[in-house]
């Protein structure tokens, strides 16, 4: 339908002449008798055409053409003036102006021009029309593409990655990050691009509370940061929550509807894809597991390892690659049979297999040897794994019966990228250094599994007249005797130092004696830390007067002679491991203290054993 008539003129008789021919002939008019009045209605309503007088008060006709020319550059004006002189003028051409029309005006001319003047209007519209749809078509046939493209590739990582550029990339967005539903249900950071800080990206979300209601919506959302507008876009595939998306800094300076709804789209394919990706890879592994222990074989996980080195390298994160070995193995082929010893591997790896993620990668690299991947782990996260393989193998009944026969030797070894090497072959060696000095350890050549705390304790401690300890140049420094009577309270400044330069290492740390002090130097070296500090810190003795105090936790033993009689730290942290162990009398202080961390790691789980302690 064709848009209104707009006349201008300051003679009233011409307005009313007009308008009763023009809307005699089927058409909508608006008269105005001056060129502001025109200017104020142009800029509400839109006109196919203006038919305007040159001569007016104030800005004439060829002003008000420039004006409204400045607007729309397709405005199709008439001009009308008592002058003949005006059709073909220069000035008339220059305007922009469809046609000139002489006073006293000819119906039959006028009827003309502004049939011609809206024929060309029409026209214009309906090539403004055809352009936009066939933007519009093209525009939604490269989405559609884009789509396409994500259902038409099953690689998990290659998706999470893509799905980040394309969502920016519609959107005009020059930052963009996802996180994905693992397999404890919460959303964890995939992949991110663009102007993001890394530092202020939540590293995992829950999708329940807060978000609950809006993610099952699956409509996209905006919200406002500091810097600009953000907008957040749910993956849903039937029902099921796979993801969340967020948007942010848009080149135009805010998202358009237009956005949200390409955003919503993709992220629906986007969802789908993942999932299918999800169920692919599951597939993968399916057919790609040791026929008699479901363990992965090399192949692939080397494959897996190489993928997360990459992701790590690129984010800014961390996992640990642990190795089991059993020791032993052929000797109990030899002793107790083939069929034992397939029972005995069996065995390690369904108790591996309880304690890992669905995200945790286990490997037969050999008969006896296999290989743990374990993604987001820290390397103190990697010494607690091992602690709970051990514990777990020695509850599962096929290692068990084997166990009772023959005990099974097995040692375990772990690595953290970047810390121990940045590929894969580096973390493996430093995970067989480590496996050797498990083997070279006290905790090994004293036999001190099976032994509890206080055992353990009088057994490292000895006495004056006790053999001296053996020592092995691969294992780490052990040393008894007598030791500084200040060595106790050095030694917790020192590891209080070491926690404050970097609150965010993990770690754990028990000091006991006969009294909880405030006084002691652990207390005063912690007086100011951070409340973020990531180790732990328990303090066992008798109560005495210890204030609160933000960075320590005390456990009271009150009527333990045994912690009455000793004095001791054991610290296990990401950086390093100690246990000093003394016993004061007649003048002397009599000591055992080693950095051999399986040593360590004994005697703290065996503490927490003894009093109930909950585990790090």
């Amino acid at each position: 339908m064709a848009g209104p008539i707009l006349v201008v003129d300051d003679d009233m008789f011409f307005r009313q002449l007009a308008s009763d021919l023009l809307t005699h002939n089927g058409h909508r008019v608006v008269a105005v008798e001056n060129a502001t009045l025109a200017l104020e209605e142009a800029a509400r309503t839109s006109f196919d055409l203006v038919i305007t007088d040159v001569v007016m008060p104030g800005v004439d006709g060829f002003a008000l053409t420039a004006r409204l020319r400045e607007r729309d550059p397709d405005q199709e004006v008439i001009l009308v003036s008592q002058r003949t002189d005006i059709r073909g003028s220069e000035v008339a051409l220059r305007s922009g102006a469809a046609d000139c029309l002489s006073k006293p005006v000819n119906a039959n001319d006028m009827l003309l021009a502004v049939d011609r003047a809206l024929e060309r209007a029409s026209l214009r519209r309906e090539r403004t029309q055809l352009r936009d749809e066939n933007l519009e078509f093209a525009r939604f046939h490269n989405l559609h593409q884009r789509c396409l493209e994500l259902l038409s590739h099953p690689d998990l990582e290659w998706l999470q990655e893509r799905l980040t550029s394309e969502l920016a990339a519609i959107c005009d967005a020059q930052s963009a990050a996802l996180w994905v539903v693992d397999d404890r249900g919460d959303l964890v950071l995939r992949a991110y691009r663009g102007l993001l800080d890394r530092q202020f990206l939540a590293e995992k979300m829950s999708p329940e509370g807060p978000l609950s209601g809006r993610l099952r919506e699956a409509q996209p959302w905006l919200a406002r940061d500091e810097r600009s507008s953000v907008m957040y876009v749910p993956l849903v595939a039937s029902g099921e929550v796979v993801g969340l998306a967020q948007l942010s800094d848009p080149l135009s300076g805010d998202f358009r509807p237009e956005h949200s709804r390409d955003a919503r789209l993709l992220g629906d394919f986007a969802a789908v894809g993942l999932k299918n990706g999800r169920k692919m890879l599951a597939l993968q592994r399916l057919g790609l597991r040791d026929r008699e222990t479901a363990a992965y074989n090399l192949s692939y996980f080397t494959d897996y390892a190489s993928k997360e080195i990459y992701k790590a390298r690129r984010y800014g994160r961390t996992f640990s690659l642990l190795t089991f070995s059993i020791d032993n193995l052929p000797l109990v082929r030899v002793r107790q049979g083939a069929a034992d010893a397939k029972k005995a591997v069996r065995g390690i790896i369904k108790a591996l297999s309880k304690i890992i993620r669905d995200s945790d990668v286990i490997a037969k690299a050999s008969d006896q040897e296999f290989y743990l991947l374990l993604p987001e782990t820290d390397f103190f996260g990697a010494l607690m794994f091992v602690r709970r393989a051990v514990a777990a193998v020695r509850e599962e009944p096929e290692a068990m019966e084997v166990d009772q026969r023959l005990p099974l030797a097995m040692v375990g070894g772990a690595s953290t990228f970047p810390k121990d090497g940045e590929d894969f072959d580096e973390l493996v060696h430093r995970c067989r250094r480590r496996m050797d000095e498990r083997r070279a350890s006290l905790q090994r050549r004293l036999m001190l599994d099976g032994l509890p705390f206080w055992d353990e304790v009088d057994l490292l401690l000895g006495t004056p007249n006790s053999p001296r300890l053996p020592v092995d140049e691969r294992s780490e420094p052990s040393r008894r005797g007598k030791v500084s009577d200040v060595l106790f309270d050095e030694l917790q400044a020192e590891i209080a130092r070491e926690m404050m330069r970097d609150p965010g290492s993990r770690g754990l740390l028990y000091v006991g004696g006969p009294e909880i002090r405030t006084d002691l130097n652990i207390a005063a070296g912690l007086e100011s830390a951070p409340p973020d500090l990531a180790s732990r810190i328990y303090l066992l003795g008798r109560r005495v007067d210890l204030e609160s105090h933000p960075a320590l936790t005390p456990v009271f033993l009150e009527g333990d002679d045994r912690i009455a009689r000793h004095e001791f730290i054991l610290w296990l942290s990401e950086n390093a491991a100690y246990a000093l162990i003394q016993r004061r009398g007649h003048g002397a202080t009599w000591g055992f203290h080693t950095s051999d961390t399986a040593v360590v790691d004994g005697l703290i789980s065996k503490l927490q054993a003894e009093y109930d302690l909950q585990p790090y």
